[in-house]
């Protein structure tokens, strides 16, 4: 009886020591990057790929339509932005609704007699863009600030959207078997985008590109990771099992019936 209380109390100091992971003193804790720096690297990814895909030349110039406002959309600009510059392309950031094609700009001409070709209605749309009148501003995005507003029609226009853009937590395990509760950690980003023509506007390229980026974090960090200002970078973390509670007790109990067997046969 002796034996096998002392084997069992040997087992469960072992599996303690092995538990336990004491920090060094003084050693402060570095936690893993924020929810919204992951999600920012994969969109830059995603931005990459885009542009890589697009029949945008390297060294040529572009206007760019700000994208509409909301939470993520200022680190999507900048990741756009940055793959743009990649390819040693100027941009100008164009604020407000372009004409989208032949279409809209004759319905926008000024009254009197109608365009009668696309010629006439490109000159028209740039006459109401030199006198301010077609509600578009530009921003001289990577050009250089003594570079003139171009005429707004003179210049590829390239329209991205955020088609996702989450952090989600799809998996809940446990280190070793006695170690803490770490999630899984997924940022994914899908962006989409077109390029209309100078003058009519009208598309002739689309494209889309998305990337996952995925690590995993301890339970207890989520919260810190996340940001309050981005919902993006809130996910749900999933519940534990209680198979998974119980599976270490069971383990245990199953070493110390094998280690008392292997007592109570020895001669």
């Amino acid at each position: 009886m002796r034996r096998l209380v002392a084997a069992a109390s040997a087992v469960s100091l072992i599996l303690a020591v092995a538990a336990a992971r004491p920090a060094a003193a003084g050693e402060p804790k570095v936690l893993p990057e924020s929810n919204l720096s992951l999600l920012d690297r994969g969109l830059v990814e995603a931005a990459r790929t885009l542009v890589a895909r697009s029949p945008i030349a390297a060294g040529s110039k572009i206007a760019l339509k700000r994208l509409p406002e909301a939470p993520i959309s200022a680190a999507a600009t900048r990741a756009v932005l940055a793959a743009l510059t990649e390819r040693r392309v100027e941009v100008w950031v164009v604020t407000g609704a372009a004409p989208e094609s032949g279409a809209a700009l004759e319905r926008a001409a000024p009254t009197g007699a109608s365009p009668t070709t696309v010629e006439e209605m490109r000159e028209r749309a740039l006459a109401r863009a030199r006198t301010g009148s077609s509600g578009a501003v530009f921003d001289p995005g990577t050009g250089s600030a003594s570079d003139a507003a171009p005429d707004e029609l003179d210049l590829p226009l390239l329209v991205v959207n955020v088609d996702e853009a989450r952090v989600d937590y799809p998996r809940l395990f446990r280190s070793g078997l006695f170690g803490g509760l770490h999630v899984e950690r997924r940022a994914i980003a899908s962006l989409s985008g077109e390029l209309r023509r100078p003058g009519t506007r009208s598309v002739y390229w689309v494209g889309a590109a998305d990337t996952s980026l995925a690590d995993h974090v301890m339970r207890s960090e989520v919260a810190l990771l996340e940001d309050a200002t981005h919902p993006e970078t809130k996910g749900t973390v999933p519940s534990q099992s209680w198979q998974k509670v119980i599976e270490p007790v069971l383990v245990v109990g199953l070493v110390v019936g094998l280690i008392s067997l292997f007592y109570t046969n020895r001669p």
